[in-house]
């Protein structure tokens, strides 16, 4: 008799207008690499999405589409897309629940806005791009300005200049769960 698999952890990689796309394709990618299965999740599944420079990435699966407790993280890349992703309850609801049932969650750049709005920040140490880095401090973090931050479940980088530090740790903070 054959041996049955695990199949990959899913880990929803968010998209809105406007996203980085190197801070989403670069994650995306990485996590394929390790043996994941990156998902990409935006408000509304099916929608065709323009990143800053210009790639389409089409949202394969909306909040509602994912258990987060089958969800073994959530990454949130940067550009402007934070800003119109935490207006959309049902993503910051997911993020909430996929913290809350022990995924990962992991956010670079302006992403760490996201994490604000789904309230995770309060004690944890983070790290963002500087313009936020007030908001993350009014909503309880410790601020850092460090290529990457590891805080319990949360996974924060600054820029894109980061994105290997930031992959490596996703990765790892990942594979610590399977």
């Amino acid at each position: 008799m054959a041996k049955k698999t695990a199949s990959p952890k899913k880990v929803a990689v968010l998209v809105e207008e406007n996203v980085h796309d190197l801070e989403f394709w670069y994650p995306y990618h990485r996590l394929a690499e390790a043996g994941f299965m990156p998902v990409i999740m935006g408000p509304e599944s099916g929608k065709k999405y323009t990143g800053k420079m210009g790639s389409v990435i089409e949202a394969a699966v909306s909040p509602a589409d994912m258990d987060p407790k089958d969800t073994a993280g959530v990454v949130i890349p940067g550009g402007w897309a934070p800003d119109r992703l935490r207006t959309h309850r049902s993503i910051v609801d997911f993020v909430r629940k996929v913290h809350a049932a022990g995924g990962v969650v992991a956010a670079i750049c302006h992403g760490g806005s996201v994490l604000v709005s789904a309230g995770i920040v309060k004690g944890e140490r983070v790290t963002s791009y500087v313009s936020i880095k007030d908001d993350l401090v009014l909503a309880g973090a410790e601020w850092t300005d460090k290529a990457v931050v590891v805080s319990g479940r949360l996974v924060t980088s600054r820029t894109p200049a980061d994105l290997a530090v930031f992959g490596k740790e996703l990765v790892k903070s990942l594979s610590s769960k399977k």
